[in-house]
Order: C-alpha cells, then sequence, then structure tokens
C-alpha cells in the first residue's frame, strides 16, 4: 500500500475521533509548526509569516478553520492538506508543500528507521500537527 492510501485511510480512521489529543501530541505538532510552518502561516497562525505576501495565494488564517467549516474542525481535511498538499482552483496555484513526504523522508533519514516505520513516523507528524492546529481555533 502506498502512502497516499495509508494516510488517507488513518485520517478518516481518526478523524472520527478526534476530540482532545494528550499534551505530548500537542507538544510535537506545536514544535513542528513552529519550524516549518510559521515562515508561511505566522507564529500566530493567521497567515502573516514572513514570506507570506511573496504568494499569489495568502496562506489562510489556520486559527478560524472550525468557523469556516461551521463550527466542527475539519479534522480529515485538514490532515489530508498536510499530507498530500492542496489545489486551489481558480484561485491560482498553491505553494502548500506536500509535507507527508518530507515527514517520511525525514524518518528515513535516521539511522536504523525501516520505511514502514517511516510510514508511521510521517503519520504520528501530520496527528500531531492537526492536533495542535485544531487545539488553537478560536
Amino acid at each position: 500500500m502506498d502512502m497516499k492510501a495509508i494516510l488517507a485511510i488513518t485520517a478518516v480512521g481518526i478523524s472520527a475521533g478526534a476530540t482532545q489529543a494528550d499534551e505530548s501530541a500537542l507538544v510535537l505538532g506545536k514544535s513542528t509548526y513552529g519550524a516549518l510552518c510559521t515562515v508561511c502561516h505566522g507564529d500566530d497562525a493567521k497567515g502573516t509569516g514572513s514570506v507570506a505576501e511573496l504568494f499569489a495565494v495568502k496562506p489562510p488564517d489556520l486559527t478560524t478553520l472550525t468557523k469556516r467549516a461551521g463550527g466542527e474542525f475539519p479534522f480529515a481535511d485538514v490532515y489530508q492538506v498536510i499530507t498530500l498538499g492542496m489545489e486551489a482552483p481558480g484561485h491560482g496555484a498553491s505553494e502548500m508543500p506536500i509535507w507527508g513526504d518530507y515527514f517520511k523522508t525525514d524518518a528515513l533519514e535516521d539511522r536504523g528507521v525501516k520505511p514502514g516505520d517511516a510510514m508511521y513516523i510521517a503519520v504520528g507528524r501530520v496527528l500531531s500537527l492537526t492536533y495542535y492546529l485544531e487545539s488553537i481555533q478560536e
């Protein structure tokens, strides 16, 4: 099974029970956000990162995902966008990186990590980041 299929299945399964992540998942998610996402989305996650003005499509305010989805955090959608990137038809090309592949490659660079284990590490990082984003909703 390829990475896209595994990550998509995981997102669907997890979204049904995505209420509150434990503290360690939030810490990892916040750390990942700080290291990889702030340059575009900003420290405050409002789309005000240092390079945001360079994009044709401005990075969105990530603190209003729940509000824009009608009051329920769109866990599976957020997970999928982080994992597979996104397309914005009619709104120009998206600059959103495909983080699922990055996380898998990053895990494989660690000595002794097998490809199957790298997949689980990537899933965990995406889940942690998604839980963190859920935790900062206004």
